[in-house]
């Protein structure tokens, strides 16, 4: 007796700039997340990120604020 097992995969839409905030919506981009924090972290906070897709490929900027 044998046993046949079929998996099935679907793909992820693909993460660009256009798409990110919809496929991350846990994402917040209000200024409300930095209160009460010192003005040391929020100058840290300034800088910028690069935002890749799946394949490490650079697709956008962002804000670690975002």
């Amino acid at each position: 007796m044998s046993t046949t097992t079929t998996t099935t995969t679907t793909s992820a839409d693909p993460i660009t700039a256009e798409s990110i905030l919809r496929l991350f919506p846990d994402i917040d981009t209000s200024t409300e997340a930095l209160s009460g924090h010192d003005e040391e972290q929020i100058r840290l906070m300034d800088e910028v990120c690069i935002v890749l897709d799946e394949n490490d490929k650079p697709i956008g900027n962002a804000s670690k604020k975002a």
